[in-house]
């Protein structure tokens, strides 16, 4: 190899390797970002109230219900199933609003990871940021399982009605 080809190619290189360097330090700074909103989402809770306004639940960031209020007349203004179907409709709002406030925890780091190349196109086999989002956060395209209202089921069902 002459020497104008080796300058040339040792010019490249120093090119890539400045381009590496500036990935792996916003990868750096992506990961403490991450890392950050983890522990904000860890702590985070979201709280709900019924329509009636006799339940309220409070649920995790994951949408798991943690503790669930009912107002001291809840029982003299409402029923056993009403109240059940608003416990549920609560837990179902207050599981919207934790995935909501999770996504918006992620949000300046999903922007940034978005707008740059992923370090896994210049470096086979390192670790990406858009897979770690795609694994971390809930895919809310799934839809939401119907609640059965077994009470229904059982109250309207003949236990007698012969069904040969």
């Amino acid at each position: 190899m002459d020497a104008s080809a080796r300058g040339a190619s040792e010019a490249r290189n120093e090119v890539l390797g400045d381009r590496i360097q500036v990935l792996l330090a916003q990868f750096e700074q992506q990961r403490r970002e991450i890392a950050e909103a983890r522990a904000r989402v860890a702590a985070m809770t979201a709280e709900a109230w019924s329509p009636d306004r006799l339940v309220r639940v409070v649920c995790d960031a994951s949408g798991v219900p943690k503790e669930v209020h009912l107002v001291p007349e809840a029982f003299k203004r409402s029923t056993p199933e009403k109240l059940g179907r608003a416990i549920a409709r609560a837990a179902r709002a207050a599981a919207a609003l934790a995935e909501e406030r999770s996504r918006a925890a992620f949000a300046a780091s999903t922007d940034i990871a978005d707008a740059a190349p992923d370090l896994p196109d210049l470096v086979p086999g390192a670790p990406g940021i858009k897979e770690l989002f795609q694994e971390m956060l809930p895919d809310s395209s799934q839809p939401q399982p119907q609640v059965i209202d077994e009470d229904e089921y059982y109250r309207t069902g003949s236990y007698l009605r012969d069904v040969r």
